[in-house]
């Protein structure tokens, strides 16, 4: 009986020894199990690295998910469903979603079941969108605009930097690398011509006061970010960390 007593106590010793190795392991390599994915899309024409200065709290790991170049009558849902193949269904995620990358969220949000839903800088109610969206879909503008104006990356980062960012064009440079004129073309039609259903579940808003694209006094129903501009991802990474921090840490019951 003793021996029993003694080997069953041993095996506790080698499994609980091997948990913590395990531990240590996953902690080294810096992927627990049990991690909740965090997916991120980005704004139009720029990548991921906009989000590189956000921090997540314990328990949440953040993933990107790039820009691809769509075909010329893809529609948004189809956009959506092929961006939504980076996602792995089978664990635990959360959507986050900038600027155009939160319209293509919605999108997914339809058609996927993420624990929660979070908008930055962008919009989510048809009384949201904005007056400069609305003239550029009712005079057709789009369609109007000569291709070589798409074809232009000098141009593109100029004219955002000029008009909109105020900050440093090679700065903007480095975050806008998707300029591909049939990119930019389909986009910018994309997201002026798009209407929100407005019936997503669990679905968070972080905006700022001072966004140029999406006027603040638009906005419904969002985390507010004083002196927030379209980039406070990137200007203001330490206030949007917090926000982000309690949404992902906030039990739905305590809405």
């Amino acid at each position: 009986e003793m021996c029993i007593r003694d080997r069953h106590m041993a095996q506790e010793k080698n499994i609980k020894k091997r948990n913590l190795l395990k531990i240590i392991w996953q902690s080294i390599m810096g992927t627990k199990k049990n991690d909740v994915n965090v997916y991120f899309i980005s704004g139009m024409c720029y990548n991921c690295s906009v989000f590189d200065k956000l921090k997540l709290p314990k328990g949440f790991k953040k993933k990107y998910i790039e820009w691809h170049i769509p075909r010329s009558d893809e529609s948004l849902d189809e956009y959506a469903r092929v961006m939504a193949r980076k996602i792995d269904t089978s664990h635990p995620f959360v959507l986050v979603g900038y600027s155009f990358g939160a319209v293509i969220m919605q999108e997914m949000d339809r058609f996927l079941k993420p624990l929660k839903s979070i908008i930055i800088s962008s919009f989510k109610r048809e009384d949201e969108i904005p007056n400069l969206f609305r003239a550029v879909k009712r005079t057709n503008l789009v369609e109007r605009v000569p291709m070589r104006v798409y074809s232009s990356t000098e141009f593109i980062t100029n004219a955002f930097n000029r008009f909109v960012y105020n900050m440093p064009t090679s700065e903007l440079a480095q975050v806008m690398t998707y300029t591909d004129p049939a990119y930019i073309k389909w986009a910018v039609k994309q997201i002026t011509e798009w209407i929100p259903e407005g019936s997503h579940k669990n679905l968070y808003h972080i905006h700022g006061t001072l966004d140029q694209i999406f006027p603040y006094e638009h906005i419904k129903n969002a985390f507010p970010v004083e002196d927030g501009d379209h980039l406070m991802v990137l200007k203001k990474a330490d206030i949007v960390s917090s926000i982000l921090s309690g949404i992902l840490l906030m039990k739905e019951e305590d809405k």
